[in-house]
């Protein structure tokens, strides 16, 4: 055989391969996996806007758990929009509505994606105050901080992402809709100061940020167990008091950095294919093009994961989220487990009571 009919059908097999790869990433993620894990998301970020607003749970830390379970619910509605981008029954004059509000759901994802890394950056910085500074974070972990600081972030945003619509127009020919980059949009130098921009403000700076606080809390947490495990069992109770109200701050940080983590496993893939898409942007109907949009298909997907994932974080790792949750939605099962709750309690304090009593008697005799 021929070598070079081997090599153009090696091509050609490689060239279908990556098509296919793209195609079905599209369908098993876009209209399979997708639909699903924007329900369990939407549906758990608007319960954690409710259980977060609650007045019992009423903090600096939890007003930014509660800008982001906002900031995330109107991410996974948007990114669900622009699913179906890509089916080919949409794409006639009768869906013409939904191509004329496309570039707005796209600035929205975009603007989104940025609050949501800075609001990361924030709350991540807030608790290294808070934990490895508790004088100064009397001071600077308050509610009316928090709320100014979040405000910002979303004007700055907003303001930053502002002409994403811009880059986009639709026109209809023959009863088909179709979307084409605007002069803007292919403008060399645009592009350019756009994307770095973006890369520096939303990719390298709050990642660097949340790397290094996060490392830090992470320290602190270790630290802190260090020195419980070092105490002796014979304690003060002023000093019981003060162990469980530390046991209590490092479950609320070990929960953010449970958060951050998963901020991080979910959004540096993405993060980086837009690095790439910096130095390496090939033709999108290319088989390296496909293999492009198919590896993206995935990235986006694990940051809708990211987006959909936080409340089973807080239920798994909060046991104030729980209470309260219970409270909100089921009141009879809350007061259920408060008595079980109650009665543990009070039979472990009395059980630790009685020891502590007998203990000096043991030792004189």
């Amino acid at each position: 055989m021929d070598c070079g009919a081997t090599n153009a059908t090696d091509e050609l097999t490689e060239s279908a391969a990556a098509f296919l790869f793209r195609d079905g990433s599209r369908f098993w993620i876009q209209q399979v996996i997708q639909p699903a894990v924007v329900f369990v998301g939407v549906l758990g970020n608007f319960v954690t806007i409710v259980v977060l607003t609650r007045r019992r749970m009423s903090s600096s830390t939890n007003t930014y758990l509660t800008a982001l379970a906002v900031t995330d619910l109107v991410y996974l509605v948007c990114m669900y929009a622009l699913s179906f981008e890509n089916r080919a029954d949409l794409q006639t004059a009768d869906y013409l509505w939904y191509w004329q509000n496309w570039k707005y759901f796209v600035w929205i994802v975009d603007c989104t994606m940025g609050i949501s890394v800075w609001l990361t950056a924030a709350f991540t910085f807030e608790r290294y105050i808070a934990v490895c500074h508790p004088l100064r974070g009397r001071v600077f972990c308050t509610e009316s901080r928090a709320r100014r600081f979040i405000v910002t972030i979303y004007i700055l945003c907003l303001l930053l992402t502002s002409t994403t619509p811009f880059e986009w127009s639709v026109e209809e020919k023959d009863g088909v809709v179709c979307k084409k980059m605007t002069p803007l949009g292919l403008d060399p130098m645009y592009r350019t100061v756009f994307y770095w921009s973006w890369a520096t403000l939303f990719v390298f700076v709050p990642l660097i940020v949340i790397s290094i606080f996060n490392t830090f809390l992470i320290e602190a947490v270790h630290r802190s167990k260090r020195q419980r495990s070092g105490l002796t069992q014979q304690v003060e109770p002023r000093d019981c008091a003060n162990s469980s109200r530390q046991r209590q701050e490092n479950k609320i940080t070990t929960t953010l950095i449970a958060v951050v983590i998963l901020f991080i496993i979910c959004q540096t893939p993405a993060a980086v294919m837009l690095v790439v898409y910096l130095f390496y942007n090939p033709d999108k109907n290319s088989p390296s093009g496909a293999i492009m949009l198919g590896l993206g298909n995935i990235f986006n997907f694990l940051t809708t994961v990211n987006a959909s994932s936080n409340f089973l974080l807080y239920c798994v790792m909060s046991d104030k989220y729980r209470r309260t949750l219970l409270l909100t939605f089921c009141p009879c099962l809350a007061t259920r487990h408060q008595r079980s709750h109650t009665f543990t309690s009070y039979y472990a304090s009395h059980h630790n009571s009685s020891v502590r009593f007998n203990s000096p008697n043991t030792l004189n005799t």
